[in-house]
């Protein structure tokens, strides 16, 4: 399977074409991704996987705009996000985008509530209804009644369910997560990707993830390797043999 082939019966969400991202390296370039090509489907979840260093992150930081590509353009609903100007592209991901990071990334200082309601709140939506969808989204993540804890109360897993809850709480098209799981342990990972899963497909989210665990393969519908630049893209079962 190559990296345009088509997620079954879904149009695509994702269009990058002729990617280029390279970083500077002890005084020399060091290319990153070369000329990369790919499309992401809505409601696909497709997993980005390597070792640290691979380019995963970096990829996933381009779509996210996080980071700005050397050359060629990302797509994104329709929009090239790589002729977007910084304003543009905070408005774009706040819109379009929620984002899920390995260290949760909540403000210790705002509550539970406070925490998820954010992207509400930069959008100016301080309405009953806002905070609603907050409780509601709390709810679903199994921390119903915790709305007023302050997040170092909260365990990792705990805190991670908050993170989710708040990139998903706006109703964003597409969900990126890095290394969602990485700084907790096994069983409690297990618990919060099983979440993410659950959450996004019964929305019909797009989820791109990015993960050095080999166990999230057999749970994706497309899986990406990033090797000396290119993408090499497969179906689960294909990528067996790269999981062991």
């Amino acid at each position: 399977m190559n990296a345009s082939q088509p997620f079954p019966a879904q149009p695509a969400i994702i269009e990058i074409r002729a990617l280029r991202k390279t970083y500077e390296e002890a005084g020399q370039p060091r290319l990153i991704l070369d000329t990369v090509d790919l499309d992401i489907y809505q409601g696909e979840f497709f997993v980005l996987l390597g070792i640290s260093g691979s380019g995963k992150s970096t990829l996933l930081n381009l779509i996210g705009g996080i980071d700005q590509a050397d050359g060629g353009s990302i797509v994104i609903n329709g929009t090239d996000i790589t002729r977007l100007n910084d304003r543009q592209l905070t408005l774009f991901r706040r819109d379009h985008t929620g984002i899920i990071f390995q260290f949760f990334n909540l403000i210790p200082t705002l509550t539970v509530l406070e925490n998820v309601m954010l992207p509400e709140e930069l959008r100016g939506d301080r309405s009953k209804q806002a905070q609603e969808r907050g409780r509601e989204m709390l709810h679903r993540v199994g921390l119903a009644g915790r709305e007023a804890t302050f997040p170092d109360k909260l365990s990792g897993g705990e805190q991670q369910r908050v993170a989710i809850a708040r990139a998903l709480a706006t109703g964003p098209d597409l969900i990126l997560a890095d290394e969602p799981t990485g700084n907790l342990d096994e069983e409690t990972g297990q618990h919060v990707l099983e979440l993410l899963l659950e959450l996004t497909r019964d929305t019909g989210k797009t989820l791109v993830m990015a993960t050095h665990n080999p166990e999230i393969v057999p749970l994706a519908d497309r899986v990406c390797r990033i090797h000396e630049g290119r993408l090499f893209v497969s179906s689960p079962q294909q990528s067996k043999e790269y999981t062991r």
